[in-house]
């Protein structure tokens, strides 16, 4: 499966254009977001992005599939 790369402006635009709120989920600062190069993420930051941006594909939070133990 080819799975697209995140680009730096799709990761602000996730969280509502704020850097600010991006850097707080991704536990870095700010300046860090913004030394990002324009071209798409880095892979440490990417999974957590995606969680965000297509929500479809990893389910809602708090949903089990069914196979864990009560």
């Amino acid at each position: 499966m080819d799975i697209h790369p995140i680009t730096k402006a799709e990761a602000i635009a996730a969280y509502g254009g704020n850097a600010s709120a991006l850097a707080r989920a991704l536990g870095i600062t700010p300046s860090a977001i913004y030394q990002w190069p324009e071209g798409p993420v880095a892979e440490v930051h990417a999974l957590k992005l995606r969680f965000v941006l297509k929500p479809d594909v990893f389910g809602q939070m708090g949903q089990g599939t069914g196979s864990e133990a009560a």
